[in-house]
């Protein structure tokens, strides 16, 4: 389902919700402060110390991560994608054709033995970028199809693995959105 912020058959404006980051925000939180709070009580030249120390600066980490997600754009058009965000030191923009497209990858990443559970990861590979999103972007199987109709037009072969997660994603997209 694309999201609140975009627009039908011009141009796509996909990016990540903070209601689907949330539980990242609550794990880089809890984790921070569990540990700073433990901090306080170790000593400062111990194991338990370095310890929390790196936990700590783990967590931060992943809360900055996320706050960096949630801020990207990703714009799909006719002429192929551009993605908006802060990357290093500046807002950069990355612009690439869909007739610059070098090769897809998607790949799933199971949080559940029985992979009932987990994430998606696509990574787009262009002449002169790379773009890797994940499952909680909004539209993400927009995404996905438009990035497959462009390796096939490009004449650029996938992966085994490539091909059955996005079969596996586009049968589950359309029977959520009921598209035959």
């Amino acid at each position: 389902v694309l999201g609140p912020r975009c627009h039908a058959h011009v141009m796509n404006i996909l990016y990540y919700p903070a209601a689907r980051l949330w539980p990242d925000y609550l794990r880089s939180g809890l984790g921070l402060t569990v540990c700073l709070g433990l901090l306080l009580f170790a000593a400062p030249q111990s194991v338990i110390f370095a310890l929390l120390t790196g936990l700590s600066l783990l967590f931060a980490w992943l809360g900055a991560i996320t706050l960096w997600r949630q801020q990207i754009e990703i714009e799909l058009d006719p002429s192929g994608i551009t993605a908006h965000g802060w990357w290093g030191f500046g807002r950069r923009r990355i612009a690439m054709p869909w007739s610059d497209i070098t090769g897809i990858d998607l790949r799933f990443y199971s949080t559940r033995r029985d992979r009932s559970e987990g994430w998606l990861q696509l990574t787009i590979e262009g002449r002169n970028a790379r773009l890797r999103v994940d499952s909680n972007l909004t539209g993400f199987p927009h995404l996905v199809r438009q990035a497959l109709a462009a390796v096939d037009r490009n004449g650029i072969l996938i992966s085994a693995s490539t091909r059955a997660n996005t079969v596996r994603l586009l049968s589950e997209a359309e029977r959520r959105e009921g598209v035959p």
